[in-house]
């Protein structure tokens, strides 16, 4: 049976022949502390949501990925916005801290670069982006303390965009691992955040529920707002659950 999102507020998405694109971020933390089978497995992951997406005719029309990775730097490392089927998985490398105020900096810039706006009284531009953020820690600064200071107002700054500017319909966290606070999450969150292990099939389960999630969602005639409203939580897996 396939997963349903329980995201609310994404809007309704109709596919229109591809004219269309609805953007997807995945911002990645490889900082240090995601060496070895953590960042594998998200390797992995990203792998199974290309090929389960692209399998679907609408979706393989109008979603396109971009990869933001975070560490003692970010980078979107797709260049930009792909078409889902012509991503590939990037090489992903686990080093440094967690400055995930710089990928919220570099999903502002592609925002601003790579989703095409609509014009008044003229063609629809893409949908609002959709972000899902993955991490096995609080954010850091510099020197790789924890800290607010940094990543609150880039958040902030992502989602409280002046008018006119493209901001995202809205942001899902997910923490990995023990050293995730709830709290942090549900801020980095626009109001939905998930936990989960760091077993292969924790992230496998993690995949499955974005590609479900974005699948579901641009079938035609579907309202992602009704559609997510009326899911009350994730299927039942003990590797990914809700942060109440």
């Amino acid at each position: 049976m396939a997963m349903q999102s329980n995201v609310p507020e994404w809007g309704a998405v109709q596919p229109a022949g591809g004219t269309r694109c609805l953007p997807v971020y995945l911002l990645l933390d490889t900082s240090s502390s995601m060496e070895g089978a953590p960042i594998q497995s998200v390797h992995e992951g990203l792998g199974q949501f290309q090929n389960e997406t692209s399998r679907d005719q609408f979706a393989r029309d109008v979603v396109k990925v971009g990869v933001i990775t975070f560490a003692s730097d970010a980078q979107l490392v797709t260049g930009g916005l792909v078409p889902i089927a012509e991503f590939q998985p990037p090489a992903l490398v686990a080093s440094g801290v967690t400055r995930l105020d710089l990928a919220f900096k570099v999903l502002v810039a592609s925002m601003d670069r790579d989703v095409t706006r609509g014009v008044v009284g003229g063609q629809k531009g893409d949908f609002r982006p959709v972000v899902f953020v993955l991490t096995d820690g609080s954010p850091t600064n510099e020197e790789g303390y924890t800290s607010d200071a940094l990543w609150r107002p880039a958040r902030d700054a992502v989602t409280n965009r002046p008018k006119g500017k493209l901001k995202p319909s809205l942001i899902v966290s997910v923490g990995c691992g023990p050293n995730v606070d709830d709290g942090t999450l549900k801020e980095i969150s626009t109001g939905t955040a998930f936990k989960m292990g760091t077993s292969q099939a924790a992230f496998a389960a993690l995949f499955q529920y974005i590609t479900a999630s974005i699948v579901s969602s641009v079938q035609p005639g579907a309202s992602l707002d009704d559609t997510l409203r009326a899911a009350g939580g994730p299927p039942p897996a003990s590797d990914l659950y809700r942060v109440p």
